[in-house]
């Protein structure tokens, strides 16, 4: 039985909330000191990476055939 795809992209919230967390310090405190505008920003930048691995798995750049092997089938242009 072939698993379900979840067809929900999940991936872009990810990035909506590196956004927001990137520039929240900014837009809320601007007073605020600058090791938490560092904080801020190295959570962006970790849901950037948690980002792009989930829009890997959704997009299915790593599925590749295994083997040398091309894959096995008949086409009608053969």
């Amino acid at each position: 039985m072939p698993r379900q795809r979840n067809e929900t992209p999940v991936a872009v919230w990810y990035f909506i909330a590196a956004t927001f967390a990137g520039t929240l310090p900014n837009l809320l405190f601007p007073g605020v000191d600058a090791w938490v505008r560092i904080v801020f920003a190295l959570i962006g930048v970790v849901l950037i990476a948690a980002g792009i691995v989930r829009l890997k798995a959704e997009m299915g750049w790593g599925a590749k055939p295994k083997g040398d092997e091309p894959p096995s089938g008949t086409s009608p242009d053969v």
